[in-house]
């Protein structure tokens, strides 16, 4: 099996920059889905709120939307 030039074994600073780098990405990662969770609620809640108010007025939520937003 031919050795590929580009592969080389990790030393331990490697290791341990990978390591810091992966950990920096995973935090990065769970704000983002925080926020991303966030939005969604919001937008159902938003949505969930547009549906009721049109409905009490007995008119569709893109009307209620238009002329009331």
């Amino acid at each position: 099996m031919p050795e590929n030039s580009f592969l080389q074994p990790m030393n331990d600073e490697d290791i341990r920059q990978f390591m810091n780098a992966f950990d920096d990405f995973m935090k990065h990662f769970e704000v983002e889905q925080f926020n991303h969770d966030a939005w969604v609620s919001a937008k159902q809640y938003t949505d969930h709120f547009y549906e009721e108010k049109a409905a009490e007025l007995e008119v569709t939520v893109d009307y209620y939307m238009q002329e009331f937003l």
